[in-house]
């Protein structure tokens, strides 16, 4: 079962000083996604939607978009209201945008539709408020085609050795949406899906400790028994690579509201 959004939220508000502050994660992403987006964004009104602390509304203001900025995370929201003077941001939940409809040219999701409670209330609403003709962006964890990623990771091994010390044996939290069959149900046209990679250099086991702290992941953390949430830390450390890249995929998935 999906997290309540309370939980979520909770959550978020407490990682929001750290998020994507340890390593530029979502930033690098946010980079390589909007790089493939055809849409003409000089001018163009855009909604960064669970914008976290802004890693999609930056890449999109430098190309020149009028952007308007929301989280379910009021500290989320402080933060960016701090960083980005200049732009609209509010409080709002995902599934019940206090927004016009078809008020925006282009609405991007960054990391969040896997993770929300009702990601067809958020799909929902991300077309409700979008133009005739306009464009939908979303990213998600893991490869277009549903493959494995090309290289081998061990702390992703590593994590996976102690999801079953979590309390539902697994330690995911998110909701099992397929985003293909999601989008293909929406009325949506031009769905495309393309894969996007990261490598970030980490300089050593703590930074990778911090940085899966201050994002999602962090709850996994948070959901071990206290001594094997310390023996993981120190193994962790252990199982560290010297010259590590942290090596990630994801998907963006495009669609264009038909005119």
């Amino acid at each position: 079962m999906p997290d309540r959004p309370d939980e979520v939220v909770t959550h978020f508000d407490g990682v929001a000083d750290s998020y994507d502050e340890v390593l530029p994660f979502f930033a690098s992403f946010a980079r390589e996604a909007v790089g493939q987006l055809t849409v003409g964004l000089a001018g163009a009104k855009a909604l960064d939607l669970a914008a976290g602390r802004g890693a999609v509304t930056r890449e999109l203001i430098g190309l020149g978009a009028e952007v308007v900025a929301v989280d379910g995370a009021p500290r989320m929201v402080a933060l960016l209201r701090r960083d980005f003077p200049g732009i609209e941001c509010a409080v709002m939940n995902a599934a019940h945008l206090g927004l016009p409809d078809a008020s925006f040219d282009l609405v991007a999701c960054g990391f969040a539709i896997h993770i929300v409670a009702d990601p067809y209330a958020v799909i929902a609403e991300m077309i409700r408020v979008l133009r005739p003709g306009g464009t939908l962006a979303l990213t998600v964890p893991g490869r277009a085609d549903g493959s494995a990623d090309p290289w081998k990771d061990p702390l992703v091994d590593l994590y996976a050795e102690y999801r079953h010390f979590q309390a539902d044996g697994i330690g995911r939290h998110g909701n099992d949406v397929d985003e293909a069959e999601l989008l293909a149900q929406s009325g949506l046209a031009d769905l495309g899906a393309t894969t996007l990679e990261v490598a970030i250099p980490v300089p050593d086991g703590e930074t990778y400790w911090r940085w899966s702290r201050s994002h999602g992941s962090g709850r996994f953390i948070d959901g071990l028994p206290n001594d094997k949430r310390a023996e993981m830390h120190a193994r962790l450390l252990t199982a560290m690579p010297t010259d590590f890249r942290l090596r990630r995929s994801a998907t963006l998935w495009t669609a264009r509201k038909p005119d």
